[in-house]
């Protein structure tokens, strides 16, 4: 339909064209001593417009030869970008798909593309580094510096490879230049707080942990295991001096000293350095914030302020906690140490008969020989052996079946 309509279009102005010079008798005349030219002012128009045409026509000419070359150029620059293109691509998903191989040699094909090549080095940094092959894996980083623009994403993917790789120092170095320009996200932090953990840097655990849960970026149950994994840390450096053991136990905000393993720790550390009053009060505090029958075996071993207070403070748990072995045993050791020999044995029994653990067996050894029942004391002497050794068969054939899960995690770390 277009090209009937400029059909139409071309051939009415052809008609309107003759029309015109038929119309038109002017002369054009061309003095050219001695010749004289005379021509219709038709015929000039006409000459006029083929001359015009043809200069047009070899200076287009000439343009497109003086432009050749530059097109050649750009024509290879963007074959060239469109290999690298297609290499980047094969480059990805063969990362995603884990034949690092391929991806690396995709890697290097898209070299050849000079705005793809940073980004191209960082997947074969990563496809190396896969391979554990550390050396071709900071060749690539290498090139990848030579794109400003991929600063950030290179120091972020080194330091989560070198802290794959246990290279702790790298990694902090990378992400303290990562900060240093101004540059704080979760990822990044994410990974400083796993080099951290890896290198010992205890304090610097606490604020990676205290940073990313400010931003929900961490799990409450990890941020709790990191949170005590690094206090635990920073007390047991300290257990040889009990003022500084103190201190450093005070210096644990109230909200986590109240999470139970962080309180079973200290209290246990306390116990040793003599601190026993610390001790009472730490696991009292947890235990008031979460019932946990773990704190109750520690509970029994403080000292440093009288059995009696311990023992109307365990007695009152009883009444919100009745039948708890945990419980009946912790006031059972505790008459034990008070010598009230009557209620130890009544309140061990009791836990007992509430559920078998070779802890009370012990204690009600311990009661027999001390009130001379040697008979009675070797029975349960032997029957806590024997519970005590299903414990530990038990606990090795946990850690046997836990062993694919954890050697997994460190895969996978």
């Amino acid at each position: 339909m277009r090209a009937l309509f400029w059909a139409v279009v071309l051939a009415l102005a052809a008609v309107a064209a003759a029309l015109a010079a038929r119309l038109n008798d002017g002369n054009v005349v061309v003095l050219l001593p001695p010749y004289r030219i005379d021509l219709s002012l038709n015929s000039f128009l006409l000459a006029a417009l083929l001359l015009l045409g043809a200069v047009y026509w070899i200076a287009r000419t000439i343009q497109k030869i003086a432009d050749f070359p530059a097109r050649v150029k750009l024509y290879r620059e963007r074959r060239a970008e469109v290999g690298g293109q297609r290499a980047l691509r094969e480059a990805l998903r063969s990362l995603f798909e884990g034949r690092f191989a391929r991806a690396e040699r995709a890697a290097k094909a898209a070299q050849d593309a000079p705005a793809l090549a940073g980004l191209a080095a960082l997947i074969g940094a990563r496809a190396a580094h896969r391979m554990q092959e550390r050396e071709r894996r900071d060749e690539w980083l290498a090139r990848a510096e030579a794109d400003p623009q991929l600063n950030t994403a290179r120091l972020v993917a080194a330091a989560e490879m070198w802290t794959e790789g246990r290279e702790n120092a790298r990694a902090l170095e990378a992400i303290e230049s990562l900060q240093s320009a101004g540059g704080r996200h979760i990822h990044a932090a994410r990974i400083a707080l796993a080099a951290n953990l890896q290198a010992g840097r205890w304090d610097e655990v606490l604020k990676g942990v205290r940073l990313l849960a400010k931003r929900h970026a961490l799990h409450e149950v990890v941020a709790a295991r990191y949170k005590v994994l690094a206090w635990r840390a920073l007390l047991a450096q300290r257990r040889h001096d009990p003022s500084a053991l103190e201190a450093a136990w005070n210096r644990v905000p109230a909200e986590d000293r109240r999470i139970p393993e962080l309180a079973l720790e200290g209290a246990r550390l306390l116990n040793r350095a003599g601190r026993g009053r610390a001790a009472g009060a730490a696991l009292e505090a947890a235990l008031e914030k979460s019932w946990d029958p773990r704190l109750l075996d520690e509970y029994a071993k403080t000292y440093d302020f009288p059995a009696r207070e311990r023992i109307e403070r365990a007695e009152a748990w009883l009444h919100e906690h009745p039948g708890d072995p945990a419980l009946l045993r912790c006031l059972g050791l505790l008459c034990l140490r008070e010598q009230l020999w009557g209620k130890a044995r009544n309140y061990l029994e009791e836990s007992l008969s509430a559920k078998t653990h070779p802890a009370t067996l012990l204690a009600l050894a311990r009661l027999a020989e001390t009130v001379g029942d040697e008979q009675e004391a070797a029975r349960r002497y032997r029957e806590a052996a024997l519970g005590y050794a299903e414990l530990q068969a038990e606990s090795e054939a946990g850690e046997d079946a836990g062993a694919p899960r954890a050697a997994l995690r460190e895969f996978t770390v």
